[in-house]
């Protein structure tokens, strides 16, 4: 198993490679400080507010109803009546912006150079599959997610790539490098999970759904070298943009622009399908769509597995509120939905054998020590009542299960 690397990966700022467009002195000077804020709110203030809820907001709010709060929404109600709770929702959504806002002009002045270049690729490793005729579902279209002025889908010129540039830089602003230097810590942390939990897998053919730019899908290059590696997104610049990074990093990934709905991929067709952090960006009638597909190309006794963030339903009600907050003030309002969703149920429904579903919490591979991640992903660990990114180490949720 590979040694894992210092969780402080911002130190080592983010891993170069020939499109990845960072900026100038000053513009990396604003990133950097807009990173460094982003993780005082969330550490420092955020850090503050359950205790905020314990020490006033709950108390005041058992004074007013004569009970206490029944659900995140309540507490959601509660928390934006007191003053720390408004600092801490304002700054969060002011900095998410400043986010977008210290990579923008970078790109800005990208174009239309940075196209022409990723227009002008000449494939050694992989291959790119273009497809104009695919329609954006509205769950995507409906609102800039993230905030991210475009979204993935937007073009501005034609064989436009420069809103993906965007999503790559301004994704490891946001993280403050805590994904690691190649923006991959999910997509990592899901590959040597499965090699270590399932030593007798061994894929010929791999597929990511709903890939961006493929950050988490290069890991799967790297842990099942011998595989086919295919990733699928809708957004064109997306596609466009991933296929010139993998080329860059001299990585075999055959990107295909297509929507996960209705792939035109073959039936029984890959040995292991997965998504990274998709699900709650997509609808419920979408995400039953997609899993019924990812069932239809998988082959018989071959494993899907999907990553995201912990569903409210395993938590506490402040934490619930914590979680769903993106689903109100970032632009997710698919969030909420998700977060309520009986995966087990839903992949049955798909055609999965519930017998098989999983639901794992894997330590981020960053984050943990070489230890506590093996322990985790051999099945060899304490019980661990602290969910998804609370606890004394980062962990994903992923839903697993056989065909």
């Amino acid at each position: 198993m590979p040694v894992l690397r210092d969780a402080n990966a911002s130190k080592v700022g983010q891993a170069h490679h020939e499109f990845l467009q960072t900026g100038g002195h000053d513009d990396l000077s604003r990133q950097t400080y807009v990173s460094a804020l982003r993780m005082h709110i969330l550490n420092q203030i955020g850090g503050g507010m359950r205790d905020v809820f314990e020490r006033r907001v709950k108390p005041n709010f058992k004074k007013e109803q004569g009970r206490e709060p029944q659900d995140q929404h309540e507490v959601r109600r509660a928390m934006l009546k007191d003053h720390y709770g408004r600092t801490w929702s304002s700054m969060m959504r002011a900095c998410q912006e400043m986010v977008w806002d210290s990579v923008i002009p970078v790109i800005e002045r990208a174009q239309p150079d940075l196209n022409d270049r990723i227009r002008g690729i000449n494939a050694r490793h992989g291959s790119v599959e273009l497809n104009p005729d695919v329609n954006l579902p509205r769950y995507l279209t409906a609102t800039d997610i993230h905030i991210m002025p475009g979204n993935y889908y937007t073009e501005r010129t034609s064989d436009d790539a420069t809103q993906a540039a965007l999503y790559d830089r301004g994704v490891y602003v946001y993280q403050n490098g805590f994904a690691g230097p190649y923006c991959d810590g999910i997509g990592r942390s899901m590959a040597e999970f499965i090699k270590q939990r399932f030593p007798d897998l061994r894929p010929k053919r791999i597929l990511d759904v709903g890939c961006t730019v493929g950050h988490n899908t290069v890991p799967f290059t790297e842990v099942f070298p011998d595989a086919e590696v295919h990733a699928v997104d809708v957004a064109a610049p997306n596609i466009r943009y991933a296929h010139a990074r993998s080329e860059s990093l001299e990585k075999p990934i055959h990107f295909h622009q297509m929507n996960a709905e209705n792939m035109t991929f073959e039936d029984n067709s890959f040995d292991l399908v997965l998504s990274v952090i998709m699900f709650h960006e997509t609808s419920r009638v979408g995400l039953r769509n997609i899993l019924r597909e990812c069932h239809r190309v998988l082959k018989p006794g071959g494993m899907t597995i999907h990553c995201e963030l912990p569903r409210t339903t395993d938590m506490d009600i402040f934490d619930a509120f914590y979680i769903d907050w993106d689903a109100y003030y970032n632009n997710e309002p698919y969030y909420a939905a998700y977060t309520k969703t009986d995966m087990k149920e839903v992949m049955e429904k798909a055609g999965f054998n519930g017998e098989t579903y999983v639901q794992d919490m894997i330590p981020d591979f960053y984050m943990s020590s070489a230890e506590e991640f093996l322990a985790a992903a051999v099945g060899n660990k304490k019980k661990d009542d602290a969910h998804g990114r609370w606890g004394e180490t980062v962990k994903w949720t992923t839903y697993s299960a056989w065909k």
